[in-house]
């Protein structure tokens, strides 16, 4: 059984089989701000579907890149540090230093999560954050 629950932003709950994994971890509130890097910032518009106290045990998280609307503070402080956070391998060595147990991954490796004799595999692929000027102030 398969499931998706939109929590807001860039963060969404996926059952998948019996893996559960969580993406892009946004919990801030509807008006809180949340910092991109090199002094850009973000609103929240909308309140988050849940918060991480509510979250059911995680298998992994999938972060697309360390950015505060996609890893907010809400998320370092309410997630648990034990499952794996897969993620860039700039974003790993930050959230190490937090305490989160990480697996950097460079474009294109894989990493496969096991279950019983279930095996679920997230694979990084490559990706513009965004083009123009901001292509030139944002990371890959």
């Amino acid at each position: 059984m398969s499931s998706l629950t939109f929590v807001g932003t860039a963060t969404t709950l996926l059952r998948l089989g019996p893996f559960t994994v969580l993406t892009d971890p946004n919990f801030l509130h509807r008006g809180q701000r949340a910092y991109l890097g090199k002094g850009l910032w973000s609103r929240r518009l909308t309140e988050p579907a849940i918060q991480p106290d509510a979250l059911p045990e995680l298998d992994a998280v999938v972060l697309s890149h360390l950015h505060g609307d996609h890893f907010d503070r809400v998320a370092k402080a309410g997630l648990a540090r034990s499952q794996p956070v897969l993620t860039t391998p700039a974003a790993a060595r930050r959230l190490d230093r937090w305490g989160f147990a990480t697996v950097g991954l460079r474009t294109w490796e894989s990493r496969t999560l096991t279950r019983g004799e279930q095996t679920l595999t997230v694979t990084a692929l490559p990706a513009v954050h965004a083009r123009g000027v901001m292509g030139a102030l944002l990371p890959r």
